[in-house]
């Protein structure tokens, strides 16, 4: 398991801990303070371990819950006679929105309901996720940074970059091909995106396809080869695997890597693994669809035209 998501779970849980504590502590204070509290609060778990003995004895605890209610009723009015809050007697957790599990309920369109990490996770991971992704070659490309140098003059990629931005925003960004030719603002836009992933705690990572297309050559030996010493072998196990399941992947320049006979393939298998997963892929390229077509050839280009969506980066042409 990678040691950063068990330091995660190890700080929620010392801020569980923390929070009980102090709990505890604020408990113990208010009980000294008023012990009529501590007394009806005994009384409470009497009746309490009376209902259960009559429950495992087959009787009847109907006056025991009674009971139970009425003395309950008594704390309430105690403790709003004395000035105590009820929610005095519980934890705080460090992080409301998730009570310091570390994940969310959030509820889709369709009605399902589906755990997400929360945002105080994501704010522990961010700098774990920048460091990996890569985009500390590229500084300065970030949305903070504008686009003006791009899209001053072209109001239709300047309303696309908009749109992408809000998407990222959401971690919601597609499948998609940056196409045109160079200094249009492929790679800024692609690595802004991964940066805003990397920002709220979400696994990316920016890599030319040149050097993808040598790791991917690296794991085939390492898979081939009859001994590999056992750290290099972790290692490139380590670095394929992230290239295989982070979050989002910036793929640049694809077209300008050298052809090998397994390029095609381990594009493919790349391609492949990650649409399976649900994770999301940006493919930068100065090539055309036509040129990427005959380049890598149609299956290729199948995935791509039924996963993917196009985005010409001219300045006068429409997302497709």
């Amino acid at each position: 398991m990678d040691s950063v998501y068990e330091d995660v779970r190890s700080i929620l849980e010392n801020r569980r801990i923390r929070s009980e504590i102090l709990q505890q502590m604020k408990s113990e204070k208010i009980l000294s303070d008023h012990p009529e509290i501590a007394s009806i609060e005994q009384q409470i778990a009497l009746t309490k371990e009376q209902m259960l003995l009559e429950s495992l004895e087959g009787n009847s605890s109907d006056r025991q819950a009674l009971e139970l209610k009425d003395l309950e009723k008594k704390k309430a009015d105690l403790l709003s006679s004395l000035g105590v809050d009820p929610k005095d007697f519980q934890a705080v957790p460090f992080c409301s929105k998730c009570g310091d599990t570390g994940y969310v309920v959030k509820t889709t369109k369709d009605g399902q309901q589906r755990e997400e990490l929360c945002e105080c996770i994501r704010s522990l991971l961010a700098p774990v996720m920048l460091s990996r992704s890569g985009v500390e070659k590229y500084p300065g490309y970030s949305f903070d940074a504008g686009a003006e140098r791009f899209y001053v003059s072209a109001p239709a990629m300047q309303e696309l970059y908009g749109k992408l931005r809000q998407l990222a925003e959401k971690g919601k960004v597609p499948n998609a091909v940056f196409y045109g030719s160079s200094g249009k603002g492929k790679t800024f836009t692609a690595v802004a995106i991964a940066r805003e992933y990397a920002n709220a705690g979400r696994s990316a990572m920016v890599i030319r396809q040149a050097e993808a297309q040598e790791l991917m050559m690296e794991h085939r030996k390492v898979i081939q080869s009859f001994y590999t010493p056992r750290g290099k072998e972790k290692e490139v196990e380590k670095k394929v695997g992230y290239l295989t399941e982070c979050d989002i992947l910036v793929l640049d320049d694809l077209g300008v890597e050298a052809r090998t006979a397994n390029t095609e393939a381990d594009l493919l298998n790349l391609l492949d693994t990650r649409i399976l997963s649900g994770k999301t892929t940006i493919i930068t390229t100065n090539y055309d669809m036509e040129s990427l077509k005959e380049r890598y050839g149609g299956r290729f280009f199948d995935r791509i035209d039924r996963n993917f969506r196009m985005f010409p980066f001219s300045g006068s042409e429409k997302a497709l």
